[in-house]
């Protein structure tokens, strides 16, 4: 706030405010302060490219939309240059379902640029819109798209036929290249495709070839450690992780998983060991929040807190992350009070976080106030349109509770249009059909879902419906996966203890 003011006062401090904004986690101050950048600076790239950021992180895709065309436009080298320049920052953007509606809007605006129909293609991809994907992809390597990237395109194009529902034919054409040009990448790329095609024995024999390769072994190692974990073999996983931690190799992710294991097995002190072994990388807050949780619900009160203090200080950009995952912790212990508040105080700090908005609208209906939460989901979906996801989170409440069930049809329908093939919403159109009376239409979407995310929530929402159509052997075998997987998801346990109680009193 000081560097705005000062910003305000004095232009030429607008680049540092900009990126403090930026830093901290205020995107509404770093659009305010970039777009009075572009003011002073109309020709400034980099003006332009932090008002971009700025507005993607808001879903303001219009303005995000303009701010990227300037820059194309003002490329002295050209658009398909500028194209190269700005696709690593959207396909990086953490907010993918924005930055793939700015792509579409380029793509239309550029349709016969090579770079901009692969941007829309990757990006596509990136936001579960596989379809959308197929078609740019295509047409970005039919117009010339053949760089150094050329067989990274050739693979997402494959990758996303095979996540669109052509499996067979993108499979057959990776198996006949590995034939006829063996080699470690292109061994990889037919075990990613297989992964994405849910055919993980035959993933699992792919990489199972690779560990006599030393180039290889790592990667191949970990990938089979994840396939392994997600299928619930935790004597091949815990196997393959103890080779990467003796070879002292990719220890944050062996440290995690093994974490993970150790707290499906409910040893905790293991977990907390591993947990405590993690340094960085993707899993780093992950571990720290897991073993927060764990100390927590352990009685180990202060020093939960010292590891969320710690985890803070250490890692700003994950304050909200945090900030929600205590509250979540303080309403489990039965202080909706106090959960409350500090999701308050969180949102006074960060006003702009979606991450502790939808902790509160959480909140509110875990605490009974279903209004409440429907209303903060109101609040957020006018400010953020056209977010899928924000469609989903109110369409999925107002269904969870029987309530306005065509509208929350209408909402997830939309949001399932701008990203089909994304898991939380096939879930979701799954469960307002079941909502609807639809049980046997609801069941191939949930079945689908949960094939390629087998989480709590959706295993819950499926075994319900498997359950209400007399599959009662299938819901048993449904939740058990889910329950390997979600170690302590509540909706899961609360299905299953709601549904058995009912059989007996029947």
């Amino acid at each position: 706030l000081q560097y705005a003011a000062a910003a305000r006062r004095d232009p030429g401090l607008l680049p540092r405010a900009v990126e403090v904004a930026g830093e901290t986690l205020q995107p509404t101050i770093a659009l305010e302060l970039a777009q009075r950048w572009v003011l002073a600076e109309p020709q400034s790239a980099e003006a332009r490219l932090a008002a971009a950021a700025a507005a993607l992180a808001l879903h303001r895709v219009d303005t995000a939309t303009a701010q990227y065309q300037a820059v194309i436009t003002g490329a002295a080298d050209g658009p398909e240059a500028a194209f190269g320049r700005l696709t690593p920052d959207l396909l990086q953007a953490p907010n993918r379902y924005a930055a793939k509606q700015v792509a579409d809007r380029l793509a239309a605006a550029y349709p016969s640029s090579a770079a901009a129909l692969r941007l829309q293609g990757l990006a596509a991809l990136d936001a579960d819109d596989p379809a959308t994907a197929v078609r740019a992809l295509r047409a970005a390597l039919t117009a010339g798209a053949r760089d150094e990237l050329s067989h990274s395109l050739v693979q997402a194009l494959r990758r996303a036929r095979v996540l669109s529902g052509d499996a067979d034919a993108p499979l057959a054409e990776a198996e006949a290249e590995l034939t006829q040009e063996p080699g470690d990448e292109r061994r990889f790329d037919y075990a990613l495709l297989l992964l994405a095609a849910n055919r993980h024995p035959a993933a699992r024999e792919q990489l199972g070839s690779l560990l006599a390769h030393p180039e290889a072994e790592q990667q191949a190692l970990r990938l089979l450690v994840l396939i392994e974990y997600e299928d619930g073999d935790d004597a091949a996983a815990a196997a393959h992780l103890a080779q990467l931690i003796a070879a002292g190799q990719l220890l944050d992710d062996a440290y995690y998983y093994s974490g993970l294991i150790a707290e499906r097995h409910a040893d905790v002190d293991r977990a907390l060991g591993c947990y405590a072994r993690v340094r960085g990388g993707d899993n780093g807050v992950a571990a720290m929040l897991r073993a927060g949780s764990l100390l927590r619900t352990h009685g180990e009160v202060d020093e939960a807190n010292a590891l969320f203090d710690q985890l803070a200080a250490e890692q700003p950009q994950a304050a909200p992350e945090v900030l929600a995952s205590r509250a979540e912790l303080e309403r489990q212990a039965g202080n909706g009070a106090g959960a409350a508040q500090r999701l308050a105080a969180g949102l006074e700090q960060y006003p702009d976080s979606v991450e502790l908005r939808y902790a509160r609208a959480t909140l509110f209906e875990e605490t009974g106030d279903v209004d409440a939460s429907l209303r903060e989901l109101a609040v957020l979906l006018k400010a953020r349109p056209h977010d899928p996801a924000a469609q989903n989170a109110l369409g999925y409440t107002l269904a969870d509770h029987s309530r306005q069930l065509s509208r929350a049809y209408s909402l997830i329908t939309a949001a399932l249009a701008a990203a089909p093939h994304s898991a939380s919403i096939r879930d979701s159109m799954g469960w307002v059909l079941y909502r609807q009376g639809h049980a046997r239409d609801a069941l191939p979407v949930l079945a689908a879902a949960f094939a390629d995310e087998p989480g709590g929530d959706i295993g819950a929402h499926l075994g319900e419906v498997q359950w209400a159509l007399g599959q009662r052997e299938e819901a048993e075998m449904t939740w058990s996966h889910a329950a390997t997987l979600d170690l302590d998801n509540r909706l899961l346990k609360a299905t299953r203890q709601r549904l058995r109680q009912q059989r007996v009193a029947q």
